[in-house]
């Protein structure tokens, strides 16, 4: 079979959506081959793959060039519904700016919207950081993002940078991470008779990746197993899921880099006893192409987005084991109200009826529990920052959840 002809044979099973375009196919095939020249060798882990159809130089989903937020693209975040988003991060960002005198750092910038609007506000209320570090592993995103950035906020545009890696120690201020966890690669298992087995990819003789079990699970998924918290989830036979390790790294990263300020992670995602409910028997793994969401995770090499939700019970942990406090933990329609995102909205409509009910479609999406309200929540990673802040951080002033935790 030719390798166009099973795209649109993937594309016809997913519900006959758009079509890839040629160029796209190409990338999509020179990415399969060099996994199948993998795999013929040997199964991989299926963090592993998952890791090079997002990241693989110039092939993977974030590396490759093609359109992935908004209307053309396959998903749409909250930066993009509505810059009232922004305007109210910025209003937590200035509490902590206030008393660190310090900068931003953004991990995974989208279309740099977040930037210019956080900005913006910032800017209104007299309050701009020194910098502003952006961290960008796609280089077609960092393009998208210096292009508009330097276009629609020009004289703010000198205090923006791009790191190739972000500084190791002594940063202070807020770092943001918006969407970006739940694209980290996760490790896939399922519970067996003889107890969890770690999935991995292999070639069929067809030239199909499929997934099977391992042989053997890595020793990083082991050692989760064996943890004591772990041992006490009741995961029936046949439970499939996955866990994110390479977050626990993550977090240790930032707290290292973090002298004094805050860490601001927003996601979709549950505290671990919500995330592996025994109803929740096939995982959070979801695909994204075109606005469809789908669990074929091995479709479409490169063209989909592959995401899994987030553990925030795993982040506190790995927040406290790194020498870092959990200040806040709330939904994203809690931290929105608590930073006065209704009170900006209404400002800002004044007497234009037509404002009004643009505005009120867009803070809708933002905070209704069917959108994004409930789905998306917000944690807040705090070091050497008065304890009198810790307990008035605005974002979580409506409401603070960190007993679910």
């Amino acid at each position: 079979m030719l390798y166009a002809d099973r795209i649109h044979h993937q594309i016809q099973v997913l519900g006959n959506l758009p079509e890839p375009t040629t160029d796209a196919i190409v990338r999509s095939e020179e990415l399969f081959q060099q996994l199948k020249k993998q795999l013929v060798k040997q199964p991989m882990a299926f963090h592993e793959v998952m890791e090079q159809l997002l990241l693989a130089p110039g092939l993977g989903y974030y590396s490759a060039g093609a359109q992935k937020i908004g209307a053309a693209g396959d998903f749409v975040t909250a930066p993009e519904i509505s810059s009232f988003f922004g305007y109210a991060l910025a209003q937590q960002c200035a509490q902590i700016l206030k008393v660190t005198a310090g900068s931003i750092l953004e991990f995974g910038a989208g279309l740099g919207t977040l930037a210019r609007d956080i900005l913006l506000q910032l800017e209104a209320d007299n309050c701009l950081p020194e910098n502003y570090f952006i961290v960008e592993i796609s280089v077609d995103l960092r393009q998208r993002q210096q292009n508009k950035l330097r276009q629609e906020i020009p004289h703010l545009y000198p205090r923006i940078s791009w790191l190739e890696c972000p500084p190791e120690k002594g940063f202070n201020g807020i770092i943001l991470a918006n969407e970006v966890i739940d694209a980290m690669p996760v490790h896939l298992f399922e519970m067996t008779p003889s107890g969890a087995t770690e999935m991995q990819v292999a070639i069929t003789e067809e030239g199909d990746l499929c997934l099977q079990h391992a042989k053997s699970m890595s020793p990083k998924l082991k050692q989760w197993f064996a943890r004591a918290e772990i041992q006490k989830i009741p995961l029936a036979n046949g439970y499939t899921s996955e866990v994110n390790l390479a977050m626990e790294s993550w977090i240790e990263a930032r707290a290292k880099c973090l002298h004094q300020g805050l860490i601001l992670i927003i996601d979709y995602g549950y505290p671990r006893h919500e995330y592996y409910r025994p109803e929740r028997t096939q995982g959070t793994l979801l695909c994204y192409y075109q606005h469809h969401s789908h669990d074929r995770l091995l479709f479409l090499p490169g063209l989909q987005d592959i995401t899994a939700h987030v553990d925030f019970t795993a982040i506190a942990e790995s927040a406290k084991t790194s020498g870092l406090s959990v200040a806040g933990y709330t939904n994203q329609a809690n931290f929105l109200i608590g930073c006065g995102i209704l009170q900006m909205a209404e400002l800002a409509a004044e007497e234009d009826i037509k404002k009004q009910i643009e505005i009120s479609q867009q803070i809708k999406t933002l905070i209704m529990p069917e959108s994004m309200g409930e789905r998306f929540k917000v944690i807040a990673l705090t070091r050497e920052l008065p304890e009198e802040l810790c307990a008035q951080l605005s974002g979580f002033s409506f409401s603070d959840q960190r007993q679910k935790l």
